[in-house]
C-alpha cells in the first residue's frame, strides 16, 4: 500500500500541472509599454541577424527577454499566450523594427568597412526585412510558410553582397550560410521548408558568376562537400571531383615516397568518398 504522504504529494503535483497547463498568459502592460517606447534598437536588430545566421534555428525569445525585460516564465509558456495578447505583442515588435535606425557610432555592428549613405540605407532595409520575417516565423510559423524563410535567406545573401558588410574574396562567408545542415535547422527541421531553401540557394548560385563550390580549397574537409552537393550541377560536381582527385594523386606521390599505413588508408577512404559523390 502506498504511503499516504506520497499519495498526497503525487496528487498535488497532478493538480498543479493541470492548473499550469490551463493557465492563459497575457503580456503585462509594462512589457507592452517598453516595446512600444523602445529606442536605440541596433543591438536588437543585430541579434536577430545573428540568430537567423546561426545553426540553432529561429528562436528570438532570449533576445526579446533581454531587450524588453520579459520573464523566462512568460517566454517559456508562449504556447499559452492569449491570442489577442500575442497578436498585440507581435505588432509591437514589427513597429519597433520599423523604428530602428543605425546610428553612425553603431555601424560597426553590421559593417567591417565604412558604407556610404546609399549602402547603409540598403543594408537597413534588408535587415528590417530579415527581422520582420523572423518575427513572423517565431509567432506565426504556420502562416509564415516557406516564403518567410526564403525572404530571410535571400535578404541575408543580398546583405553579404554589400561592399562593406563582409568584404571577402574567398566566399568563406557563404560556407555556414548555405550548408544543408544549417538550412534544416533554420527551417525548424521542416523538410518542405528545407527543400524550398535549398532550391532557392541553387537558383541563386546557378544565376551567379561564382565558382567557389567547385574549388576543393573552399572546403574545410572532403567530408563537408556532401553539405553542398545539392547546389551543384553534374558538370560542376565533376569539376570539383577532378580537383579533389588531383589533390589525392599529389598526396599519394608523397606517401609512396615514404609509405605510412594510416596515411594510405586515409587517401583510400577519401578517394572512395570523392568518387561516390552525387548531386
Amino acid at each position: 500500500m502506498e504511503h499516504p504522504l506520497l499519495s498526497e504529494l503525487k496528487q498535488l503535483i497532478t493538480d498543479l500541472e493541470q492548473k499550469e497547463a490551463a493557465t492563459i498568459y497575457t503580456i503585462p502592460s509594462e512589457i507592452m509599454g517598453a516595446t512600444k517606447k523602445a529606442k536605440n534598437l541596433e543591438r536588437f536588430l543585430h541579434d536577430i541577424f545573428a540568430v537567423v545566421n546561426g545553426s540553432g534555428g529561429i528562436n528570438l525569445l532570449s533576445i526579446i527577454r533581454r531587450e524588453f525585460g520579459m520573464s523566462v516564465e512568460l517566454t517559456d509558456h508562449i504556447h499559452q499566450w492569449a491570442p489577442y495578447s500575442k497578436d498585440q505583442f507581435e505588432d509591437a515588435l514589427y513597429d519597433a523594427i520599423d523604428r530602428v535606425e543605425i546610428r553612425a557610432g553603431k555601424q560597426g555592428l553590421f559593417f567591417q568597412g565604412s558604407p556610404d549613405k546609399k549602402e547603409a540605407a540598403e543594408a537597413l532595409s534588408m535587415l528590417k526585412r530579415i527581422a520582420h520575417a523572423a518575427v513572423k516565423c517565431q509567432f506565426n510559423p504556420k502562416l509564415a510558410g516557406p516564403h518567410a524563410y526564403i525572404e530571410i535567406l535571400d535578404s541575408v545573401i543580398q546583405f553579404y553582397g554589400l561592399p562593406n558588410s563582409f568584404p571577402d574574396d574567398t566566399m568563406i562567408k557563404y560556407r555556414t550560410l548555405i550548408s544543408s545542415d544549417r538550412l534544416f535547422a533554420m527551417s525548424g527541421n521542416d523538410e518542405t521548408i528545407t527543400a524550398a531553401l535549398k532550391n532557392h540557394v541553387k537558383e541563386w548560385y546557378q544565376r551567379s558568376s561564382f565558382t567557389f563550390l567547385e574549388n576543393s580549397e573552399w572546403y574545410h574537409t572532403y567530408e563537408s562537400v556532401r553539405d553542398y552537393t545539392y547546389v551543384l550541377t553534374e558538370e560542376q560536381l565533376e569539376r570539383l571531383r577532378i580537383d579533389f582527385v588531383e589533390h589525392i594523386r599529389n598526396e599519394f606521390k608523397l606517401v609512396k615516397a615514404k609509405p605510412e599505413l594510416h596515411r594510405v588508408k586515409h587517401l583510400k577512404s577519401m578517394l572512395e568518398t570523392v568518387l561516390n559523390w552525387k548531386v
